[in-house]
């Protein structure tokens, strides 16, 4: 069965990588907040940050193994962590006030919370990795 081009492009695409990757990380940085909610006892805006460490080492190595084409630093592997993490804490303060406004004042449980708050951060982080991170250098 041939697909139509533009649905092949769409199955090869980095923003499709991206969604599986950012699934992945998702899973990893909620089953986090989960644990160290529920289990751990530990305040749940607290819980945000642990999963979103965790969160962060998964989707930087699928990042730079499985999503993106081009590596702007990739012979300058810090500067890149550097600059993914800082990306990163960036979309943490957009999901930590997201949780707490959704949570606090929306009435949301704060697992809900997490799944809105993540939303809003899905996009920034692609087209921010996208654009600093992992597109040709201009030369």
């Amino acid at each position: 069965m041939n697909l139509p081009l533009r649905i092949r492009q769409f199955l090869r695409s980095e923003f499709l990588r991206y969604v599986v990757a950012g699934c992945i990380a998702f899973i990893c940085d909620f089953s986090m907040l989960v644990f160290a909610t529920e289990v751990m006892g530990v305040h749940y805006l607290v819980s945000n940050i642990a999963g979103y460490a965790v969160g962060l080492i998964v989707s930087y190595l699928l990042n730079i193994k499985f999503v993106f084409d081009h590596r702007r630093y990739d012979d300058k592997q810090a500067h890149e962590f550097v600059y993914f993490t800082i990306i990163v804490i960036v979309g943490l303060g957009i999901s930590e006030a997201v949780l707490w406004s959704a949570t606090e004042h929306g009435n949301l449980p704060y697992t809900w919370s997490k799944v809105v708050s993540a939303a809003f951060v899905f996009m920034f982080n692609f087209v921010v990795k996208k654009w600093l991170l992992f597109s040709p250098a201009n030369n």
